[in-house]
């Protein structure tokens, strides 16, 4: 699995959760209004496109020939996931989140209100150069 931060349109991120055997990117958005556009998917094209062309460039599938398909990769949109409150531009906190707890195989289990805590939390991983949950 590969985690990738994506921001759309400049002023909003989400997590692209890479499974390279399935060839699909699971996306973990924070705000469902933003996912209610008709155009949402239309946004992860080019990561669709240019994400194969990355691992053919860098030799992957020198190493794992097995995993490279002419088909194209999947987009998967993760409806169940915890919702930060319009406006609050919590979605890079939120995208953060994502990472730490599915790197660590836990349930997402939070929610808006634990923003500020989150917050905080990201700054000291920061300063102290530790991830802990």
């Amino acid at each position: 699995m590969i985690f990738i931060p994506v921001n759309l349109g400049g002023d909003h991120w989400v997590l692209a959760l890479v499974d390279l055997r399935a060839r699909r990117m699971q996306i973990y958005d924070s705000l469902v209004t933003f996912r209610e556009d008709k155009t949402y998917l239309c946004k992860f094209k080019p990561l669709q496109v240019v994400f194969p062309q990355w691992l053919q460039d860098v030799g992957f599938y020198n190493i794992q020939p097995e995993l490279q398909s002419a088909d194209p990769w999947k987009v998967k949109i993760i409806k169940d996931v915890p919702q930060q409150e319009p406006g609050s531009g919590n979605c890079g906190v939120f995208m953060l989140m994502f990472t730490m707890y599915l790197m660590f195989g836990l349930k997402l289990d939070f929610d808006s209100s634990h923003g500020h805590y989150f917050r905080k939390k990201i700054t000291v991983d920061i300063f102290t150069g530790d991830i802990a949950l």
